[in-house]
C-alpha cells in the first residue's frame, strides 16, 4: 500500500470542528472505550444491536466506513479515505484505491495499526508531505520511469509500446486502424488514451485471467502456442519497463517519491517465459554461399552483406555500422566493438571474429577502390537520434528479397544467415564455441534459437 496524503489542504474541512462537508462525521476513535459496569437500558439496547454487527477485525465492518473526499471544486477523489479520530488528533487517511473491498481490508489493517501504534505514528511513517496523492497514469509513470531505465532508448521504446499493448487487450480497448501508422495523428492520439490509464487500472490477476482466456479460445494447437508465445513477448517487454533499478529511482524506499505507484503494480508475480523457435533451416548453408557467389558478381554491396552475416555471424546492426577501422585485413578479422555510432547489444557482443580466407580476400578487393569510405557497406550517413531501428546501409532490401527468392520463409530472413554461421561454428568447435562466436550471454540462448539439431542416428546394431 503505497502513502498518500492526509488531510488534504485543498479540501472543504472545517477547520474548528474537523469535519468535512458533506461527509458523516462517524469516526473511529482511538482508544476504544470499554463499556460501562452497570449499563443503563439504553446502553443494554445498544449492546444487543451490537451483537448483530460485524467485528471491527471484520472487512465487513469497514465497508460503509470508507468513502471519497470532497474536494474545493466540488468532485470526489476516485480513492476511498478513512477518517479516524485519537484524542485531539483528526486525520483522514488515503486508501489508495477505488475498489470498496480492497479499500475495507486496507483500513482494518490501519485501524489495528493505529491501535498498537497510535495514530501519529502511522501518520509520520507514512509520511504525507512527500508523496503524491493519486496512483499516476501509465505517461506519468513512462515519463518517470524514462530518464532512469538502463535500456537504450529505442528499446524503453519497445518496452512502452508493450505495456501500452497490454493494457489496451485487457481492458478490451479498441483504437482505428489508423493507429498503425506510427507517425499519423491517430496513432497519436490512440497512445495519449492509453497513457491517460490510470496504472491501477488493471492488475496481475485481471492480466492472467485475460491471458488464459485469450489463448485457451484459439481451438487450434498451433494457433493456441502462437498465441502463447505472442503473449509472453508482450508481458516480458512490457516488465522491461518496471525494472528494479528503474522502481528504485522513480519510487525510493527512502526520500521523496516521482510518482505514486499502485499496489502491487499491474503486472507483478506474473512470469513471461523467454520465448525460444528451433532453427530449422530450409536451405542449406553452403547452397546459399554459392547461389550469393553467381547472383551478386554484380553487386559486390550486397554480396558482402550476405557473407558478413552468414560467414561472420554479425547481427543486421553489427554489420550495417561496421567500420573499416575495426576489420584486420592483413589477419582477416572483424572486431565488434563500442564505436561512435554503435554499441554492442551486450557486452558478450564485443568479440573479435575469424573470417574464411574467400571472404578475407573480397573484403582487401573492396578496400582497395573504396579508401575514403568509412563504413563497409554502402548507405547514408548513419542517424545518432534514431529511437528505432532504421539500418542505413542499401544491401538490406535486395539481400532480403533474394533470400525468399532461394526459400527461406523464416520471418526474419537476414537473421537465418546468422544462425545458419552459428550452426557452422557449433558443427566445427561445440556450443560454447558457437555461444562466444555470435557474442551470447547465455548458452541456452544459443541452444534453444540459434543451432541446427544435429542429425544423431540410435542404431543399436553401430560399432
Amino acid at each position: 500500500m503505497s502513502a498518500n496524503t492526509y488531510e488534504t489542504k485543498n479540501s472543504l474541512e472545517n477547520e474548528k470542528k474537523g469535519t468535512l462537508r458533506g461527509h458523516q462525521t462517524q469516526v473511529s476513535p482511538f482508544p476504544i472505550p470499554f463499556p460501562h459496569p452497570n449499563p443503563t437500558h439504553e446502553e443494554s439496547r445498544d449492546k444487543r444491536d451490537k451483537t448483530t454487527r460485524a467485528a471491527k477485525s471484520s472487512v465487513d465492518y469497514w465497508k460503509d466506513r470508507v468513502r471519497p473526499r470532497t474536494l474545493k471544486d466540488g468532485t470526489q477523489t476516485p480513492e476511498f479515505y478513512l477518517r479516524i479520530k485519537e484524542g485531539g488528533h483528526d486525520a483522514w487517511l488515503s486508501l489508495d484505491t477505488a475498489n470498496r473491498v480492497e479499500a475495507a481490508r486496507t483500513a482494518r489493517d490501519l485501524w489495528q495499526k493505529v491501535s498498537v501504534q497510535g495514530l501519529a505514528a502511522v501518520i509520520a511513517e507514512r509520511r504525507p508531505e512527500r508523496r503524491p496523492d493519486r496512483v499516476c497514469t501509465v505517461g506519468e509513470y513512462l515519463a518517470a520511469a524514462r530518464p532512469f531505465a538502463k535500456a537504450r532508448p529505442r528499446v524503453f521504446d519497445q518496452y512502452a509500446a508493450a505495456l501500452r499493448r497490454v493494457f489496451a487487450l485487457v481492458l478490451d480497448l479498441e483504437g482505428p486502424a489508423e493507429r498503425f501508422y506510427a507517425k499519423g495523428e491517430a496513432a497519436a492520439a490512440w497512445r495519449a488514451k492509453l497513457d491517460n490509464l490510470r496504472l491501477d487500472a488493471i492488475t496481475p490477476q485481471d492480466v492472467e485471467k485475460w491471458r488464459v482466456a485469450f489463448v485457451n479460445s484459439e481451438a487450434d494447437h498451433a494457433k493456441r502456442k502462437a498465441r502463447a508465445v505472442s503473449v509472453s513477448t508482450y508481458l516480458r517487454n512490457a516488465k522491461g519497463a518496471f525494472a528494479r533499478k528503474t522502481l528504485a529511482q522513480v519510487a525510493p524506499t527512502t526520500g521523496p517519491a516521482l510518482v505514486c505507484l499502485p499496489s502491487p503494480l499491474p503486472l507483478a508475480g506474473l512470469t513471461a517465459p523467454a520465448t525460444s523457435r528451433r532453427f530449422r533451416p530450409q536451405v542449406k548453408a553452403l547452397d546459399l554461399y554459392n547461389a550469393a557467389l553467381r547472383d551478386f558478381a554484380d553487386k559486390p554491396d550486397t554480396l558482402c552483406a550476405a557473407l558478413l552475416l552468414l560467414t561472420g555471424g554479425l547481427r543486421r546492426g553489427e554489420a550495417d555500422l561496421l567500420e573499416w577501422s575495426n576489420v584486420n585485413l592483413a589477419d582477416g578479422k572483424i572486431t565488434i566493438t563500442a564505436t561512435e555510432f554503435f554499441t554492442p547489444k551486450t557486452d558478450e557482443g564485443d568479440r573479435v571474429i575469424k573470417l574464411p580466407p574467400d571472404v578475407a580476400t573480397l573484403l582487401r578487393a573492396r578496400r582497395k577502390g573504396r579508401r575514403d569510405a568509412v563504413f563497409v557497406l554502402d548507405g547514408p550517413a548513419p542517424k545518432n537520434s534514431a529511437k528505432g531501428y532504421e539500418y542505413r546501409a542499401d544491401a538490406w532490401p535486395v539481400l532480403t528479397a533474394w533470400l525468399r527468392t532461394q526459400g527461406v520463409t523464416d520471418a526474419t530472413p537476414l537473421h537465418s544467415l546468422r544462425k545458419h554461421a552459428g550452426s557452422l561454428v557449433y558443427d566445427a568447435g561445440g556450443i560454447e564455441a558457437a555461444r562466444r562466436f555470435l557474442g551470447h550471454k547465455k548458452i541456452a540462448t544459443t541452444s534453444a534459437s540459434y543451432l541446427e539439431a544435429a542429425e544423431v542416428v540410435a542404431d543399436p546394431t553401430a560399432k
